[in-house]
């Protein structure tokens, strides 16, 4: 039906109707309609406190600071939320970096390869800029574990490897906190459905965005479990951690898993919120329930078994296993995308090694909500995890200004690849190995003790 534009005596009979028909809504329907009202405003208000929290304790926008947002087209209107918000808080600018699956796939079926091989010359410029600007970074992700099946993966790896070379400098400024950034979610119907929300596509993101509000423990959550109070119990996990000054952990389960796993010496373990080096606190990934550190790259022996799919390059990699001998991948097998598992360690010569190990209680809000997620941000911290690449210098002590050699003399990985695998199981034992050669509970049968 053709709308007309209302004149002001239509607008005031249409304003009455609807009234009317919310009475006779709640009235026929005990409530109902009321409740969605209800929810959908509540919504909104919920929206722009995740909007502040990422922007506040998130990235930690300072006044006239570039804020750089990387979102799909799907969430314009989150976009927008945080765009208002971020210029409320005194952003200086507020950039908006457009993502959208259909294109990506068109781009890598069917571009030249010249134009995979060799990225336009403008990119690197634009990120060369908003890091010397010392620009925030927000980057909101949703889930599409099958967002580039069908594309041959010699096309997606061209495409990868040749950006990350550029962007070598972005990313070595992700990982050294010399910047301020943060990865944190939102739905998509897509999403939704994948997790078997069921209704309207509007109920569907409804349902998502309230799980994903109080896994963030940003809703419904009791008082000691708030997102505040939860930093502050990462904060005194990683302390005695650090205290412990652990040589190495040891990990057993019944799944296969028997790994020995070195850390370098004066490392440092890490989670929750950090400082970037200007002292700005920041908050990298929202939810988080991990504390983590890099192990020594040359010190890993062993085997791990997955526990949960993982999402590289828009493909899934499921029931994998690797097997570890002087740091390196010496043998690997998997039950689903072996191929992509492949292109991932042949990224370069660091992909064979490990660069994080991080520990996260089996029975976090996260792993007991019993889903995996199919998005990495929300898997990893349902689980203890490895990344297979790069290692983040926060980690060791007296990093800064070390080239990429010294870091490895001191026993960080490098590569261009940073990717999380998760290896946590209700049955995961770990023990870690001081100095001396003492031998400390670390996790049993998943739960973790410090």
């Amino acid at each position: 039906m053709q709308q007309k534009t209302p004149t002001c005596d239509s607008i005031s009979h249409i304003s009455r109707s609807f009234q009317n028909y919310i009475e006779l809504k709640e009235h026929t329907f005990i409530g109902i309609s009321y409740y969605y009202v209800k929810e959908s405003i509540m919504n909104q208000e919920l929206l722009r406190k995740y909007a502040r929290t990422l922007l506040q304790s998130g990235v930690n926008l300072q006044e006239k600071q570039t804020l750089i947002v990387s979102v799909d087209v799907d969430n314009k209107d989150f976009a927008v939320i945080v765009t208002e918000e971020a210029y409320q808080l005194g952003a200086k600018e507020v950039i908006i970096n457009w993502r959208h699956t259909p294109i990506t796939r068109q781009r890598l079926l069917h571009a030249d390869a010249s134009v995979l091989e060799t990225p336009a010359k403008w990119i690197p410029v634009y990120y060369e800029q908003y890091v010397e600007e010392k620009a925030a970074f927000l980057s909101l992700i949703s889930a599409n574990p099958k967002a580039l099946a069908g594309i041959p993966t010699e096309r997606i790896s061209l495409n990868s490897r040749n950006l990350n070379k550029v962007l070598s400098f972005y990313h070595t400024a992700i990982m050294n906190s010399s910047v301020t950034w943060c990865v944190a979610a939102v739905p998509t119907v897509l999403w939704a459905e994948l997790l078997g929300y069921e209704g309207s596509d509007e109920e569907k993101l409804n349902q998502l965005w309230l799980t994903l509000l109080k896994l963030c423990r940003l809703n419904d959550v009791e008082a000691k479990e708030t997102y505040a109070h939860h930093m502050a119990k990462l904060r005194h996990r990683r302390e005695a951690l650090n205290a412990l000054d652990l040589k190495a952990l040891r990990y057993t389960c019944e799944n296969g898993t028997d790994l020995l796993l070195e850390l370098p010496e004066d490392h440092i373990w890490q989670g929750g919120e950090e400082f970037s080096k200007e002292g700005i606190k920041f908050n990298a990934n929202i939810p988080t329930e991990e504390v983590f550190c890099a192990p020594q790259w040359n010190g890993v022996n062993g085997k791990v078994v997955s526990t949960k799919p993982l999402i590289y390059q828009g493909n899934p990699i499921s029931n994998f296993s690797f097997t570890f001998e002087n740091g390196k991948i010496v043998d690997y097998t998997a039950e689903e995308g072996l191929d992509i598992l492949k292109e991932l360690i042949e990224t370069d010569e660091g992909s064979q090694y490990l660069g994080e190990v991080a520990l996260v209680d089996h029975y976090s809000p996260i792993s007991q909500s019993n889903r995996i997620y199919y998005e990495t941000l929300f898997d990893e911290n349902a689980s203890c995890h490895l990344a297979i690449g790069a290692a983040y210098p926060t980690c060791l002590k007296n990093s800064d200004g070390l080239s990429e050699d010294e870091l490895k003399e001191r026993g960080l990985n490098h590569s261009l690849a940073h990717v999380d695998f998760m290896i946590g199981h209700e049955n995961m034992n770990i023990k870690g190995i001081t100095k001396d050669g003492q031998q400390v509970d670390i996790m049993i049968d998943g739960r973790l003790l410090v």
